[in-house]
């Protein structure tokens, strides 16, 4: 009974995480598809892989090179942090920019804004960087990222986990299928049992040296009662039964 028990709670518990795996997977898959709609940075759990097309950063940040950005709050962004912001400057509005905020941040009605500039450039940038438009802070170079960034930029990875959540939907079903499976089989079980241990029974009643046995005691307590079993076999002998001969035998 105690090993039954813990089976089933295992059981309970690889299912509930089996949920959880499968939500999390559709969520992170909704939320890249949309960053990506929205013309957003995609982010997994709070951190960015952006690849550096200029040289504006120099041997800071060579060109080519693919970094990591953490989400982070515009409050907690201070003088000398790089960050990554979407540029509103008119040649190359809305792309993604990796300077280094030169200045202390300035407190706006709109919010706060970064003067920045690269660290290869010679003078600032000429559009602040919004706090709204704020991706994150520098962390560090990431070389052995290369390959994740090209499936993020290229649209590999969604359709990694795509299939990914395909297949386990599929592997739920299944399983799903076959413990219904299981469980139908074992009820048929049980009525086949039922009906087995009926037909005993009824062979049981139908045995007929136990309807003999049961016709004499009869006959016996009918006659104990003062009833007239001459008369009452010759009635029943018109009919075709013959209880003298039952009760002869014995």
């Amino acid at each position: 009974m105690q090993k039954t028990k813990v089976i089933k709670i295992v059981k309970l518990t690889l299912s509930a995480l089996w949920w959880v795996v499968l939500v999390l997977l559709a969520l992170l898959l909704m939320s890249i598809l949309g960053a990506k709609l929205r013309g957003e940075v995609p982010k997994v759990f709070g951190y960015s892989v952006m690849h550096i097309i200029s040289n504006s950063m120099g041997e800071t940040i060579p060109e080519g090179s693919y970094i990591l950005i953490k989400e982070t709050d515009p409050e907690d962004i201070k003088k000398d942090d790089i960050i990554c912001f979407l540029s509103d400057d008119p040649t190359i509005y809305g792309f993604p920019n990796t300077h280094r905020v030169v200045e202390e941040p300035i407190i706006t009605e709109g919010g706060i804004e970064f003067v920045t500039r690269g660290d290869a450039n010679h003078g600032n940038d000429t559009v602040t960087a919004k706090s709204d438009r704020l991706v994150g802070r520098y962390v560090k170079t990431m070389g052995g990222l290369k390959s994740f960034s090209d499936m993020l930029d290229s649209g590999g990875l969604i359709t990694i986990m795509g299939v990914l959540l395909v297949a386990m939907s599929i592997i739920f079903l299944y399983s799903w299928l076959i413990k219904l499976k299981e469980e139908t089989g074992a009820t048929t079980t049980n009525s086949d049992k039922n009906g087995q241990s009926e037909e005993i029974t009824c062979e049981k009643v139908e045995n007929p040296e136990q309807n003999r046995e049961d016709i004499s005691t009869l006959i016996k307590r009918l006659e104990a009662e003062g009833v007239d079993i001459d008369a009452m076999a010759e009635e029943l002998s018109q009919k075709g039964i013959n209880i003298r001969a039952d009760s002869s035998e014995e």
